[in-house]
């Protein structure tokens, strides 16, 4: 029954999207949402949620939430941290297209957006928007590398999600016309300290361990059972916190009478990795803890409302999901497809040892391919069936996905723009913060 019900969902969503772009329609029809709200909740794997078939209780208010909105139950994201995911968001773009991407063989600098890319917060006020970003990750969602890029309000303060939450929603509240808000959460992320009584919803809680597993995982200490048991609690605990907030959001946007009329897309830029493959964090390792992560979208009016969508998506399809809504033309470079549609999955880093890594997804097929550093030959690939394997344990035979090979070799071959922007430099307070999130050790 569920197939049978996505299958008319998507008629359902393919008859909504001709309709924005159909010329001759009515007023009505040609509304746009009256606001577009992008919330991004930093770290946040679908792995750990119960709104995804996770075994303990973090994500009840998110299920609340997917009764108003369709949940894509297989979104992959573009990158597996911070600065190349959310550029994917911001430009309609893969990694390597868009440029913000991991200096190579450096575990903290990036290279920033290419500046001759409009960001969708440009597009969207060229076109009357007004355009507000709240970011709690101050360390990389930077306006050193170009994420302030269209935005009329960049607020940069940090905080827990229910300071930034509150304050985006005083900056909509200000608003008269179309607005566009990016809100960045990022409690979920290191280090890992929910307040009581969330660092003790879940069992498992041992504060001799600290805060950070990667402390752990880059000192060699090994990741046992105790330890895994540990910080997934408390990883948890911090997941309840941020659902919990994000239900109080909601509600209040309800109150402000801006949710009914709203496009509302919650996503992450990336999961993280809490012992599984003997690895702790996130960045670089092509393992679905990290690419596999929560989608939900709420159309105006909540049409579509409970929808579960089971093809693979990749979150990049957000960024023309919204101009599509908003009726703003994407840009003829764009390779971001409106969610409803089927469109290639991919994922691109380059990982700590400077390797460019590429992953591709046809079914249940997942290709990984690695080329080391300098090197100019086809590298390295592997193949693992995500429905057989789901723990990727062991790589399946290659020959079953000779197709997919051949996508991904014309894909690494075409030609990318030249991002000559330079790395921004770590100044000490940068440093500090880098230490703080777990970057530095």
């Amino acid at each position: 029954m569920r197939s049978i019900a996505s299958l008319r969902f998507v008629a359902l969503v393919v008859v909504l999207f001709a309709a924005l772009s159909a010329p001759g329609r009515s007023a009505e029809r040609l509304r746009a949402p009256e606001d577009v709200i992008l919330i991004v909740v930093d770290t946040l794997r679908a792995k750990s949620l119960s709104l995804l078939g996770y075994g303990r209780e973090t994500s009840p208010n998110l299920a609340r939430f997917a009764r108003d909105a369709i949940t894509y139950e297989n979104a992959i994201t573009p990158g597996t941290w911070t600065v190349p995911s959310h550029a994917s968001l911001f430009t309609g773009l893969w990694p390597s297209f868009h440029g913000a991407e991991r200096v190579a063989a450096d575990r903290i600098l990036a290279t920033p957006i290419n500046p001759k890319i409009e960001t969708l917060a440009e597009r969207l006020r060229r076109s009357g928007w007004a355009t507000g970003a709240f970011v709690a990750n101050t360390t990389y969602l930077t306006p050193s590398l170009g994420f302030d890029r269209g935005f009329d309000a960049y607020v940069t303060d940090g905080g827990p999600a229910d300071v930034v939450g509150p304050a985006a929603l005083r900056w909509l509240a200000q608003q008269r016309g179309h607005a566009f808000l990016f809100v960045n959460l990022l409690d979920p992320h290191e280090p890992y300290l929910p307040r009581q009584p969330y660092d003790t919803r879940f069992p498992g809680k041992n504060p001799e361990l600290g805060d950070k597993i990667t402390d752990l995982y880059w000192k060699g200490k090994p990741l046992t059972a105790d330890v895994r048991r540990h910080f997934r609690s408390q990883y948890d605990g911090e997941i309840a916190f941020t659902d919990e907030v994000l239900a109080d959001l909601f509600a209040q946007l309800r109150e402000m009478g801006r949710y009914d009329d709203s496009l509302i897309l919650l996503t992450s830029d990336h999961g993280e990795i809490l012992g599984e493959h003997g690895l702790a964090g996130h960045g670089g390792a092509p393992y679905e803890e990290l690419l596999h992560v929560p989608l939900l979208v709420k159309l105006p009016g909540s049409r579509g409302g409970g929808a579960r969508v089971e093809r693979r998506v990749s979150t990049m399809g957000v960024y023309a999901t919204i101009l599509a809504a908003a009726g703003v033309t994407l840009p003829d470079e764009t390779q971001s497809v409106p969610l409803e549609r089927p469109h290639p999955v991919w994922a691109e880093d380059v990982s700590f040892a400077g390797e460019r890594v590429t992953v591709g997804y046809d079914g249940d097929r997942k290709l990984v391919h690695r080329i080391k550093p300098g090197a100019d030959g086809a590298g390295a690939a592997e193949v693992f069936d995500l429905r057989a394997d789901p723990r990727e344990k062991k790589p399946a035979d290659a020959s079953a996905a000779s197709g997919l090979a051949a996508s991904l070799e014309t894909f690494r071959r075409t030609k990318r723009p030249r991002n000559e922007a330079p790395p921004p430099v770590v100044d000490p307070e940068r440093e500090r913060q880098l230490r703080e999130l777990g970057y530095l050790h």
